[in-house]
């Protein structure tokens, strides 16, 4: 019983647990095999932290856009009643045939309007964005098409508006239309007023197109010069698609496609001598 008792106050002793030794060679190994991990996953975190910084630019940038259009859609909201009174000057009277087109008009007017006003705004978002990944001479090549891009499209504009836009209205009105008096829908003659001024706002781009991608390599003076007919051909196909279907804009717009294409190949060789010297 004594020796019994004396087992129970005895404090147990424990063996000690097994050491599981790791050899210097997968210590090596391990530490080696860490490295690569380590630099991965820290330049995926880094990778990450830089995705969401753009995106959130990006988002602030959008809405900064999404305000300035929604602001200059009210001002052509506002602006629409002047916009329809021209127009009516224009044509002499205007009618709507369905109960919600004479609103659906108001509102695409103001939508125009408020794309255009807002145009600036986008691309200065647009530039502040992409500008730090660009090297100093995308930079000025950048420039160089923003402004000349900004210049042709604001020409195109200006030559179907005082141009275009009134000698096909009035070649319309006035041929075959003795003795019947106009009553035009509103919703059509917006759509041929767009069709002859944003139309060829975008037509005058194509200069500016063709020497940017001769200026990056992909087409040349040459090229330019060898595909003259069947680029020729495209610009016509090209008008009749972005003007109304008619003769009259078409063959309008196809002359300045054609002679902005021309005008494109005399200086697409300038624009290589200066990328091969650059």
């Amino acid at each position: 019983m004594r020796m019994e008792r004396e087992a129970q106050k005895a404090p147990l002793r424990t063996s000690p647990a097994p050491e599981n030794p790791v050899s210097e060679p997968e210590a090596e190994a391990a530490g080696a095999l860490a490295g690569p991990l380590g630099q991965l996953v820290a330049m995926l975190e880094e990778e990450g932290e830089a995705l969401v910084e753009h995106l959130e630019e990006l988002r602030i940038r959008l809405l900064i856009f999404a305000g300035a259009f929604l602001a200059a859609a009210w001002v052509g909201w506002l602006a629409a009643p002047r916009v329809l009174a021209g127009f009516q000057q224009a044509v002499g009277r205007l009618i709507f045939v369905a109960p919600a087109e004479a609103f659906m008009t108001r509102l695409r007017i103001a939508g125009a309007l408020g794309l255009l006003l807002s145009l600036p705004v986008g691309i200065y978002q647009a530039w502040r964005f992409v500008a730090p990944a660009l090297f100093p001479e995308e930079k000025r090549l950048a420039r160089l098409f923003v402004w000349a891009s900004s210049l042709l499209f604001a020409g195109g504009l200006a030559f179907g508006y005082w141009v275009v836009y009134p000698v096909s209205l009035s070649f319309f009105l006035r041929l075959g239309t003795e003795g019947l008096r106009p009553a035009v829908v509103v919703s059509q003659h917006l759509s041929f007023f767009l069709g002859t001024t944003l139309s060829f706002g975008i037509a005058f781009q194509l200069p500016a197109a063709l020497l940017l991608l001769v200026r990056a390599g992909v087409l040349t003076a040459e090229r330019l010069k060898e595909v003259r007919r069947p680029a020729l051909f495209a610009c016509v196909v090209a008008a009749a698609a972005l003007t109304p279907a008619d003769v009259v804009s078409l063959a309008m717009m196809a002359v300045p496609l054609v002679c902005l294409y021309e005008a494109a190949v005399f200086l697409a060789p300038r624009f290589e001598r200066e990328s091969s010297s650059a």
